[in-house]
């Protein structure tokens, strides 16, 4: 269309006759390089040409917005036409060209003639990068009006030519700003914004958040669903991965746009019961789900994906997470005879010695003999002193602080020093003496005091030594007094005396044990047992995703809960009562301090596995524990679900999202069915990891045995659950699975058999039983459980070595005490044989095993499936099926203690591209529709013509809109054998097309 046809945006003449005046004033103070001349007809000419122009630069605005937006520039070219954009805008550097060279092009066919005299209007020609630079520069373009979704743009330098026969006569430059209602660079942002958001981290808002608030769920609902029963081979797959990165993409549309992809939407909700078909059946074989979805007429409902009814829990639902079997495991340490027979000789021994004192009463030693005569010589001088005991006396020795005295007693004793001197004179020898009797009084006490490193408090007793004071008899330290008086006088106190006298006492201190009463150690396990429930009870509340991102350490919680609690637990008085009370209160604080060294070696462990899985976590693209919990926190952020309309100068400004493919999915699409697509491509890949999955030589595996010594070995608990899922399986004769069921049923009973013999072994021991009755109670206890399978994990979870002791107090007619130390050996038999490699089957049998499982379930389903209904296959589903019961996870605080929660991770990483996205941006309602704008982004080369030849430049590229988010998912499932994972055999899903999309 010709300028001249076109009449969009036109000025009535007689509008423009109207505003000559004003255009007149307008632009006298504009800069003007020739005199202008008076000549009335050139005024007219100029003015109407001055006119003309916006309406010419309105038109190139618009023209030039709507083809900048079909071939925008995202990359410049290495041309002289390219290198004139900036790197940082070049979008906006090539609109600002576009509009100079339509608007240059526009004036071009502006002409007014009057008299004679024709005026034009003009801008110069473009053939340099230098003059591509002054070109650019010359356009401003900004958004204006009502939410910014027009565009203002001034372009300077116009220049008004006036000529008379070729003669110019004057010349004149303006510059002219329109406000043009074209939403361009409110669409360019809009997809720019767009692009941002998909591509952002799961730190911003955009697709990495959205994809993990819509894996979250199907994960937490699978996993339980899983964790429940439902035959659940893959909590994540990467059917599931397609459709909540497709969900995701259609979230951020609507933030950014106000509306998504149309037959997007429609392509979601048909691939939404695609998958829920998919997920019936239990393996991720694409292949094979595709065959069923083709063969049954039945299309679940898109709630149908979980494969599991009820509502799962979510991440920041608490959990209560408690010191429970720790401290059965505590107890086994300080609860049983021996342990408490130590904590009560403790309690009972007592640390004795003598103190003395010795004050000279009369008397003293004698001086030196003199000589014999005049010119003997002093050789040697010997003083010798022999006491006697006269009489009794009162004694005033004082004790030291903290001791106490058992016994004490005075006596006065004369001593008798004598002094020898030996003289000598030439070659004879005289001896001379001289003796004095010495009065002194001495005192004498026999103090003992309780041993400080018995764990019990320091504290007084009140009744200590009285045989009276203990409330389940005994001596009570009554007999400790007389023992040290033995032990450290010999029971002659006058030789004693004497000894004092003399200076020649020896102050020892002696340990003395006193007599313990035989009932002591049922009483304080008594007191014990109602300690240990106290501290069983004992819980910590967290966030289950907390848990899994290990942003928290239960243990240590709770060994910190334990610490503030401790005075209260051990509740030690200001006095004891007793010994027995100072024995009961020692193996409480004996009993507290074991519960506290297992929560820290659990809180230490649950450290180790931190660290392990940052390691791995680190070992994948774009994996890090950190963004594993960004990715939980991300979940919770709110995003508004759309964008509100905005209105513009021309009314609201309404945009249609279009793309192909309209569903990003994971199989390969050729350009016979999308125009836009390039031969054959995959417009989304995936890679979906588990990192503690079945087989069980992984991750978890090596977690768990780090402490056991059982490498390439799985426990007896994993064995027996894999041997349980291979029973369920129906198998054929001659079959891979008939086989290893055979050989890994061996296995089991083998390790069976170990610990069975250690649980005889134990009976004997403990009890009167002989060989053969303690091994026909072992057999009778195990005969609840029928299959090697069934008593593997019941002597793996305790109920065994429980029945045993139970069976063997009634047939043996146990106390109730007895029977609970029974109990308790014998679970601590078991631990201990569970940890031995004869106990742990080989890695390799289980996983051989369990693949055998998976490949006879997947063919069994299919053939069930196959042609069913609605009410079939949803009967078919809560069928159980062996696969269902393996068991997989890492559990927390292991080895050899109840876990208190199974934990496992996903990393997810999704690549995907758009062959064509684009927006249509348009004015006004759907009945009154003004300007459009459609903004298409593509792989496509982006030419312009600068130099007017008729051939277009390269201007640089434009590129598709691609991204890839990574993120991480954590489910949480309370601590039992079957546990939560993908058990499909594949820890890593890579779809077709990986890594790159396209």
């Amino acid at each position: 269309m010709s300028l001249a046809a076109d009449r969009r945006g036109r000025v009535p003449f007689a509008v423009v006759g109207v505003l000559l005046l004003v255009a007149s004033l307008a632009l006298a103070p504009t800069l003007s390089t020739e005199p202008a001349p008076s000549d009335t007809a050139v005024e007219r000419t100029l003015s109407e040409v001055n006119a003309a122009s916006a309406t010419a630069v309105r038109d190139g605005v618009a023209t030039a917005g709507r083809r900048a937006a079909a071939a925008p520039v995202v990359e410049p070219a290495d041309t002289p036409v390219g290198r004139a954009l900036s790197d940082d805008q070049p979008f906006r550097d090539s609109l600002r060209l576009r509009v100079y060279l339509q608007v240059r092009a526009n004036l071009d066919r502006l002409s007014a003639r009057s008299d004679g005299v024709n005026a034009t209007a003009s801008l110069p020609a473009v053939e340099s990068t230098s003059e591509y630079e002054r070109a650019i520069e010359r356009v401003s373009l900004e958004r204006a009006g009502d939410n910014d979704t027009a565009l203002r743009v001034t372009v300077e330098n116009i220049t008004l030519t006036a000529r008379r026969d070729g003669e110019v006569l004057t010349r004149r430059t303006v510059d002219r700003t329109v406000v043009v209602p074209t939403p361009v660079l409110y669409a360019h942002d809009r997809v720019d914004t767009y692009e941002t958001r998909v591509t952002n981290g799961l730190t911003r808002p955009g697709l990495s958040q959205r994809l993990t608030g819509r894996l979250y769920p199907i994960a937490w609902a699978r996993g339980y669903a899983q964790f429940g029963g439902a035959p659940v081979e893959n909590v994540i797959a990467n059917r599931h991965v397609s459709l909540a990165t497709n969900g995701a993409l259609l979230g951020v549309q609507r933030s950014v746009f106000g509306r998504s992809d149309p037959e997007g939407r429609q392509a979601l909700t048909e691939a939404t019961a695609a998958v829920g078909i998919r997920d019936i059946v239990a393996g991720s074989n694409s292949q094979l789900a595709g065959n069923i979805l083709s063969e049954t007429s039945y299309r679940p409902a898109s709630q149908n994906i979980t494969t599991g009814g009820g509502t799962a829990p979510q991440p920041d639902d608490p959990m209560r997470i408690g010191v429970n079997g720790t401290a059965d495991a505590a107890f086994r340490e300080v609860g049983l005879p021996d342990a408490l027979n130590a904590t009560a000789r403790d309690a009972y021994t007592v640390r004795g010695r003598v103190v003395t004192e010795r004050e000279q009463v009369s008397g003293g030693r004698p001086d030196r003999p003199d000589a014999p005569g005049p010119d003997w010589e002093l050789v040697t001088e010997v003083t010798s002193s022999d006491a006697t005991v006269v009489d009794r006396s009162d004694t005033g020795v004082s004790v030291p602080s903290g001791w106490h005295v058992f016994e004490r007693f005075g006596r006065t004793v004369e001593v008798t020093h004598t002094r020898r001197a030996t003289w000598v004179k030439g070659n004879r020898n005289r001896y001379t003496r001289n003796s004095r009797t010495e009065t002194v009084r001495v005192s004498l006490a026999v103090i003992g005091r309780h041993r400080n490193d018995s764990l019990a408090p320091v504290r007084g007793i009140e009744t200590a030594h009285e045989s009276d004071g203990s409330p389940i008899g005994g001596e009570n330290l009554a007999d400790v007094g007389p023992e040290a008086e033995r032990r450290l006088l010999g029971d002659e106190r006058t030789r004693a005396a004497k000894e004092v006298a003399l200076r020649e006492f020896d102050e020892e201190t002696v340990s003395l044990t006193g007599a313990r009463p035989d009932s002591i150690h049922t009483w304080m396990a008594r007191d014990l047992r109602r300690l240990r429930e106290r501290v069983r009870d004992i819980t910590v509340t967290t966030d289950r995703g907390a848990v899994g991102t290990f942003q928290t350490n239960p243990s240590r919680e709770i060994r910190r809960e334990l610490r503030q609690r401790r005075s209260q637990l051990v509740a030690a008085p200001e006095t004891y009562d007793s010994a027995a009370q100072r024995a009961r209160v020692a193996a409480r604080v004996e009993f507290i301090d074991a519960v506290s060294r297992r929560l820290g070696g659990q809180a230490e462990n649950h450290s180790r596995v931190e660290s392990d899985l940052t390691d791995r976590l680190n070992g994948l693209p774009g994996g890090s524990l950190a963004e594993l919990r960004r990715g939980l926190a991300a979940r919770e952020q709110r995003v508004p679900r759309t964008r509100p309309t905005p209105t513009g100068p021309a009314g609201p400004v309404r945009t249609r999202v279009e793309s192909q493919p309209q569903y990003l999915t994971l199989a390969s699409v050729s350009e016979s069915n999308f125009p836009a697509v390039d031969g054959t491509e995959h417009p989304l890949v995936a890679r979906n990891v588990n990192v503690f999955s079945v087989p069980y030589g992984n991750a978890a595996s090596e977690v768990v045995d780090a402490g056991t010594g059982g490498r390439n070995r799985v426990g007896l608990a994993t064995a027996a659950k894999t041997l349980a899922a291979a029973n369920d399986t129906e198998a054929v004769s001659d079959t891979p699975l008939e086989a290893r069921r055979e050989q890994l049923r061996y296995r089991v009973s083998r390790a069976n058999g170990l610990v069975t013999n250690a649980l005889a072994e134990r009976v004997q021991r403990a009890t009167d039983a002989g060989r053969t009755e303690s091994e026909q109670i072992v057999s009778d206890a195990m005969g609840r459980w029928e299959t090697p399978a069934a008593r593997g994990m019941a002597l793996a979870n305790n109920s065994a070595p429980n029945r045993v002791a139970d069976v063997a107090g009634d047939r043996l007619r146990l106390s109730r005490a007895r029977q609970d130390w029974l109990r308790l050996r014998l679970l601590r038999d078991t631990t201990t044989s569970l940890s031995t490699a004869g106990a742990r089957p080989s890695t390799g049998l289980v996983n051989r095993t369990a693949n055998s499982v998976r490949e006879i379930s997947r063919d069994r389903l299919r053939s069930e499936l196959a042609n069913r209904g609605r009410d079939q296959v949803e009967r078919v589903a809560k069928r159980r099926f062996g696969t269902r019961v393996l068991p997989a996870g890492l559990p927390l605080a292991p080895p050899f203690v109840s876990w208190f929660a199974t934990v496992n991770v996903w990393w997810v990483t999704v690549g995907g591209t758009y062959a064509r996205f684009s927006v249509t941006a348009s004015h006004g309602s759907p009945e009154t529709p003004g300007a459009a704008v459609r903004y298409v982004r593509e792989s496509r080369d982006v030419h312009l013509d600068v130099d007017g030849d008729g051939n277009g430049e390269l201007l640089g590229r434009n590129t598709r809109i691609s991204f890839r988010a990574d993120t991480g998912v954590v489910v949480v499932v309370p601590p039992r054998p079957r546990g939560v994972g993908d058990k499909d055999g594949n820890s890593v899903e890579t779809s077709a097309g990986w890594p790159e999309p396209g």
